[in-house]
């Protein structure tokens, strides 16, 4: 089943994603991506299409943090976990097929990441472990 419940796999389908990266210094990072997918109850991936600072500090510290944001109803999730840079396999193919079938650009990179925590951030509750 994993963490991810019905609610957000429904969020994470329908928002463009932030995701926070630090580098080997600790410098941070934050960019929105639009082609994050649930791959299952435990798992995030998106095409790295961008290839600048993100991608960069994925390759010098994989942890990462990913927000889920409905900004209407105020309402969202933070996933925290470990990222890993991928450039062929089946998930590689599965996220690019998705891509070049909605006419976007085939990727050099795909980041699958790894969920370890969930946490609300819905405000009031943006220090509540959800998962």
């Amino acid at each position: 089943m994993g963490k991810l419940n019905a609610e957000m796999k429904e969020m994470i389908n329908r928002q463009v994603l932030l995701i926070a990266t630090a580098d080997s210094a600790g410098a941070p990072n934050i960019g929105p991506k639009g082609s994050f997918m649930v791959v299952d109850g435990d798992t995030l991936a998106y095409a790295e299409l961008t290839a600048q600072k993100t991608l960069g500090n994925l390759k010098e510290n994989s942890r990462v943090s990913v927000i889920a944001f409905d900004k209407k109803n105020r309402d969202g999730y933070q996933f925290k976990g470990t990222s890993e840079i991928l450039t062929e396999g089946d998930l590689f193919e599965k996220v690019a097929k998705g891509l070049e079938s909605a006419g976007r650009p085939r990727p050099k990179y795909v980041v699958r990441v790894d969920i370890e925590d969930i946490y609300s951030v819905k405000p009031g509750k943006t220090a509540t472990r959800i998962a």
